[in-house]
């Protein structure tokens, strides 16, 4: 047992032991080499920036006594040691919301008690989801101001200003502080630090009675509209200073609000446990972590959920050929052909002839092995390589044409040694007879070792991730003996190289040019693959001659509108109401508007009826006919107005009770009740029914358990 605390080292003693205490950062806490229980003054300096430095001063020290440095990983942790530092080391952390538990849909609302001027929202988020609102300020109904979530990104938008789009990925299951300055004319938007952009915007001020929305909104439709409904947690909430809590501990003379609703927000950052059900496939292992799970796979399965079978690892094909995955299978690559001696060749196999034409820069041409002995003809960056290691030798012979031989045109190549006769010799190239001729500067043996059982590979080479030669090969002789490119037959002579491979080979070589009749369409780039061709099409154009134009509209490009296909190119014709090149951008009709006594203009979503001699415009989909002659607008439940443009107000009723604060809804209205009330127009009592409960139960007995 270690009797010093702390982290500190013990070391023994006779008798004895003395404790060396932790000096530095640990965990995130500071620890101080030096005792400050002496009775002189000390005074404590803490810089908080991409790191915390804590310096402790003395009266008679004239440098610091201690100095500590510590990386802040994140911005969560600096708001951490920064209040340890000034609370005396006590956690100030609040209770976290979270939202989308257990797949249900909720958002917290705040009720602004004081209006702020060029304030600072902020708060700390997590979340696995690439999509979800975060936060809106509502005032008189209309929403003004609002931070979601985008394909994992910040967006935010404001009143008459164009959607920001940030860069930084925060849906990774990983705590983030982000925060929103409101400042003249323009609002500022941060992660930690990080100034991630702004939106221009008249707002400066947050008025009281305005309404903060968090992870939601109380309109399933809108909120959908903005992100859809926040699946996570978000932490320490504030307005400024001011705290606005969840589930606050005590009652906070500080806080910016004193009514707030939460629907569907449950206390703590729980993470759900995905392993419940059994999400790992052919016998994985599930661990749970926070919100997301990951499987231990047994071998040969692979993916996220073990889903995906390695099949070549199981070793599915034939020695002579190759495994290729694919899309939940496998294929087997055999293109090689390959002989093998007939056990009867008692010659010595001193050279080796054949004739090629091709426009592969990398492709093998002819591979044997019989460890350790081998041999290799290839093109390397288009030059013919020899390569061979044979006999009593350990050096591996080498050569290289000088010329480029991928040109198309027909090669015909010998390799021979100069001393036949002997164990070991130097070997000679000669390319297009004497056109091409090198030796080699080392000796190696002969190529006796395909005589016993060894596979000799014809144009390609197996388990090479290479693809096979594309061109033609004439006669290929090793030794003065055949490799026939046609299935065994009888022959008289008795030493015979067999072809064992299935794959037949097609004979005969096409011209040079097999795109001499300009078979590509549309621009298309034609390759010549002898036997065939391919066609690179141009953009705008598929089809295996580049004959059918690409649908372009065939990806929905056009958000809100009708899109035309054209010839690499599209055009969207937008709704009423979008511009842009894809109608992504919602026009604010708003703008320039400006309505007298205090009132809002509100853009509402409208369909046409009519021709352009007589029309009409229904607002808040209105559905719009004709009837005898007349264009008239039928109305939705909640709307009324020639043209449905009046949002009929729920609230002038004042149904909400007890000083519940009415918020007017489409067809409907929405009480925010007090602390102490509850029901749908805020007419229960929460204390009034307490007291009943508490008088009711001073009538029974007593319980005596025993």
């Amino acid at each position: 047992m270690n009797p010093c605390q702390n982290g500190g080292t013990c070391e023994n003693s006779f008798g004895s032991y003395t404790c060396h205490c932790l000096t530095g950062e640990k965990d995130g806490m500071f620890y101080g080499a030096y005792n400050v229980n002496d009775g002189e003054w000390h005074s404590v300096e803490v810089t908080i920036a991409r790191a915390v430095t804590l310096k402790l001063h003395k009266s008679s020290c004239t440098e610091s006594c201690l100095s500590q440095t510590a990386a802040i990983v994140d911005s969560r942790q600096a708001v951490i040691a920064f209040r340890n530092v000034f609370l005396g080391g006590l956690p100030q952390e609040y209770i976290p919301g979270r939202f989308g538990h257990e797949e249900t849909t909720g958002y917290a609302a705040f009720s602004i008690e004081e209006s702020h001027e060029n304030v600072t929202v902020s708060m700390f988020v997590r979340t696995r989801k690439p999509f979800g609102f975060l936060l809106g300020l509502e005032r008189n109904t209309s929403l003004f101001l609002k931070v979601w979530l985008e394909d994992g990104k910040l967006a935010m938008s404001g009143p008459h200003s164009n959607k920001f789009l940030s860069m930084q990925i925060m849906n990774d299951g990983n705590f983030y502080f982000i925060s929103l300055k409101m400042g003249p004319n323009m609002m500022d938007l941060f992660q930690s630090s990080k100034k991630l952009g702004s939106v221009s915007t008249p707002l400066r001020k947050i008025h009281r009675t305005d309404i903060l929305y968090i992870g939601g909104l109380p309109d399933k439709q809108e909120t959908i509209l903005n992100g859809g409904f926040f699946k996570g947690c978000i932490q320490d909430l504030r307005l400024g200073n001011h705290p606005l809590e969840f589930y606050p501990l005590t009652a906070s003379l500080n806080s910016a609000s004193s009514k707030s609703t939460l629907i569907n927000v449950v206390a703590g950052c729980i993470g759900e446990d995905l392993c419940k059900s059994t999400p790992c496939q052919n016998g994985g292992v599930c661990y749970s972590i926070w919100d997301d799970f990951t499987c231990t796979c047994p071998p040969n399965m692979a993916g996220k959920a073990c889903e995906e079978v390695k099949w070549c690892d199981l070793s599915p094909c034939p020695p002579e050929a190759q495994c290729l995955p694919v899309y939940q299978g496998f294929e087997c690559k055999s293109s090689a052909i390959f002989y093998r001696s007939n056990g009867k060749i008692r010659r010595d196999l001193t050279n080796i002839t054949f004739g090629f034409r091709t426009q592969d820069s990398d492709v093998v041409l002819l591979y044997a092995e019989k460890e350790p002995e081998f041999l290799s003809i290839s093109i390397e960056d288009a030059k013919l390589l020899f390569q061979l290691q044979s006999g009593n030798t350990f050096f591996t012979l080498s050569m290289a044409s000088s010329l480029s031989v991928n040109d198309g045109k027909w090669h015909k190549v010998t390799y021979s040694m100069t001393e036949p006769l002997s164990q070991s010799s130097r070997w000679r190239i000669d390319i297009n007879d004497e056109g091409d001729h090198a030796m080699s500067t080392v000796a190696t043996g002969n190529l006796n070792f395909l005589r016993e059982g060894t596979d000799v590979y014809l144009a390609d080479k197996a388990f090479d991730k290479k693809d096979g030669l594309r061109g033609c090969m004439s006669t290929v002789e090793i030794g003065g003996i055949h490799l026939s490119y046609f299935d065994n037959t009888k022959k008289p002579q008795e030493e015979q190289f067999l072809k064992i491979s299935a794959n037949s080979v097609v004979t005969g070589c096409l011209k040079l040019d097999a795109c001499h009749s300009n078979p590509c369409l549309n621009g298309g780039l034609c390759e010549d693959f002898y036997s065939y061709f391919r066609c690179t099409c141009a953009k705008g154009w598929t089809g295996s001659r580049c004959e059918l134009s690409v649908d372009e509209c065939s990806s929905n490009p056009c958000l809100h509108g009708n899109c035309s296909d054209g010839i690499s190119a599209y055009k969207c014709v937008c709704d009423p109401g979008y511009r842009g090149t894809r109608c992504e951008e919602d026009i604010d009709d708003c703008f320039g508007h400006l309505c007298g006594n205090g009132a809002t203009h509100i853009r509402m979503p409208s369909t046409l009826c009519g021709n352009e001699n007589r029309n009409i415009t229904c607002y808040n989909y209105g559905n719009c006919t004709e009837f005898e002659g007349r264009l008239e607008c039928m109305c939705l439940a909640g709307f009324a107005g020639l043209q449905c443009e009046v949002d009929i107000n729920e609230c002038n009723s004042n149904p909400c009770l007890n000083g519940g604060l009415c918020q007017n809804q489409i067809n409907k209205f929405y009480c925010i009740c007090d602390v102490n009330y509850a029901g749908d127009r805020c007419e229960i009592d929460n204390l009034f029914q307490l007291l009943s409960y508490l008088i009711l139960r001073m009538d029974d007995d007593p319980a005596v358990e025993w």
